[in-house]
């Protein structure tokens, strides 16, 4: 199994993170089927009715061992503004285009290869791969597969967890979480000259000069911040739209979206329920719809020491952005760790240094015989 084209091959799928991945998950079925893994489907509909499969490959192992999982994910995010088709790889100076090449389709890829250059009766404890869904979205999968999975339920989840989003192959110890909720407010449309109108934005108004001063208290009051962390504060990021109405219409709705990212340590539930109390204090609507918590694997955990021994590095790293480990590392020691750098992650014209596909083979394979053998 070669990583580089497993990847040109996989972004030929367009699995961006609404849209089905039914047709790569049957693709990548019958490759995980091909180098001796039992493989299990993990099937769910998300919020929009829209069937997802997630996949699990194990491979070798003794009862009792619980082994080191490979986790990774499919989905992608949107493709707009590129020179270029987004699902046909290239390969250009040095570099693999494509969307999802370094987020993360090629991490994955890696990971096959590395599971593919042993047979299963090298393994004391198993080997597994999970490939998720709807990561970029709000962990729908990663959720799925610790509430459904069979496999896990049957065998116990493994000890160890591996997340290769890109890293540049640096060990990640911790990141800080994801929440995002909507606030919409109602109104009805009507030529603004008449008194027939009811403007939904001026109902948003005093709710978003709440929200104002919660980012200031975040992002200025030194009592919140964690200098594990840069930026050492969390973000309240707010935008706002009426879907464009045109000047001379009373807006018949305005819709706030909020990201909050709390770091370890923090009460995320405070603040979610103050943007609430302010919602219903004006009469609007809230709707949370992401809620994922922060990571922090103690910087002395065998995972943690295992991946600075195995990258040389003197100590780990902490990142601002979040992964499925919001999910897996409620059942399994994780770090985050895998090839590509995060500057290229969701960019038009999305890369990956052909480099970075050999040494993240390289890293996984360390992890695998550390842990598995």
């Amino acid at each position: 199994m070669d990583a580089i084209e497993l990847t040109r091959t996989l972004i030929g799928y367009d699995t961006v993170s609404p849209k089905s991945n039914v047709a790569v998950m049957d693709y990548l079925t019958n490759v995980l089927e091909s180098i001796d893994c039992e493989v299990e489907r993990v099937e769910y509909k998300d919020p929009a009715g829209t069937l997802k499969v997630n996949l699990i490959g194990r491979k070798g192992g003794n009862s009792g061992q619980r082994g080191l999982a490979l986790l990774g994910h499919i989905d992608t995010v949107p493709a707009i503004g590129w020179e270029e088709n987004p699902f046909e790889a290239r390969i250009v100076d040095g570099k693999l285009y494509g969307r999802g090449s370094c987020d993360m389709k090629g991490s994955v890829a890696c990971m096959i290869e590395v599971t593919s250059r042993y047979s299963s009766s090298q393994f004391d404890a198993p080997l597994y791969v999970v490939i998720t869904a709807d990561e970029e979205v709000g962990y729908f999968g990663a959720t799925a597969v610790v509430k459904k999975s069979e496999m896990f339920q049957r065998h116990g989840f493994p000890q160890y967890g591996v997340v290769g989003e890109p890293t540049e192959l640096k060990a990640v110890y911790a990141h800080k979480g994801a929440v995002r909720f909507t606030v919409t407010a109602y109104g009805r449309a009507a030529h603004s000259s008449t008194d027939k109108g009811d403007n939904a934005n001026l109902k948003m108004i005093p709710f978003l000069s709440e929200m104002r001063d919660i980012h200031q208290e975040l992002t200025t009051d030194t009592k919140y911040y964690n200098f594990e962390f840069t930026p050492p504060y969390t973000d309240w990021n707010i935008t706002i739209s009426d879907g464009e109405c045109t000047a001379n219409i009373t807006a018949p709705k305005s819709v706030c979206n909020i990201n909050y990212r709390p770091m370890p340590g923090d009460n995320p539930e405070a603040w979610i329920d103050r943007a609430r109390e302010a919602a219903e204090k004006y009469g609007l609507a809230f709707d949370l719809f992401i809620n994922a918590g922060p990571v922090r694997t103690e910087p002395d955990a065998e995972i943690i020491r295992a991946a600075l021994e195995i990258t040389g590095d003197s100590e780990p790293h902490t990142v601002s952005y979040s992964t499925d480990a919001a999910e897996f590392s409620k059942y399994m020691e994780t770090v985050i760790i895998g090839p590509g750098s995060i500057l290229q992650a969701h960019t038009v014209n999305e890369w990956m240094a052909i480099d970075q596909f050999g040494k993240g083979v390289d890293i996984f394979g360390q992890f695998v015989d550390r842990f598995c053998l």
